[in-house]
């Protein structure tokens, strides 16, 4: 393999490894809601409300992933796409 395909396997396997840590994460923090009692205090919110802010945090999760994949494009010099480039804008 060349320099450049061994420097690409590095960043994919670092990046696979990243993606599985984050996984992991929201695991355990799903684990974690799921442990909290289920009684509604004064306070607490809804479950409709609690659904939209948890899909709110994962969108941004998302919005973040695809933000940092399109930064490892551009470092490695391949032009994006246009729809892609669209989107980060």
């Amino acid at each position: 393999m060349t320099d450049t395909q061994n420097y690409i396997t590095q960043l994919q396997k670092q990046f696979l490894t990243a993606m599985q840590a984050a996984g992991e994460t929201q695991a355990k923090l799903i684990e974690a809601v799921r442990a909290v009692p289920t009684s509604v205090e004064i306070g607490t919110p809804s479950p409709a409300q609690f659904v939209e802010q948890s899909f709110g945090f994962f969108t941004e999760v998302l919005d973040a992933q695809r933000d940092m994949t399109l930064r490892l494009v551009k470092a490695a010099g391949v032009a994006p796409t246009k729809a892609a480039a669209k989107q980060a804008a």
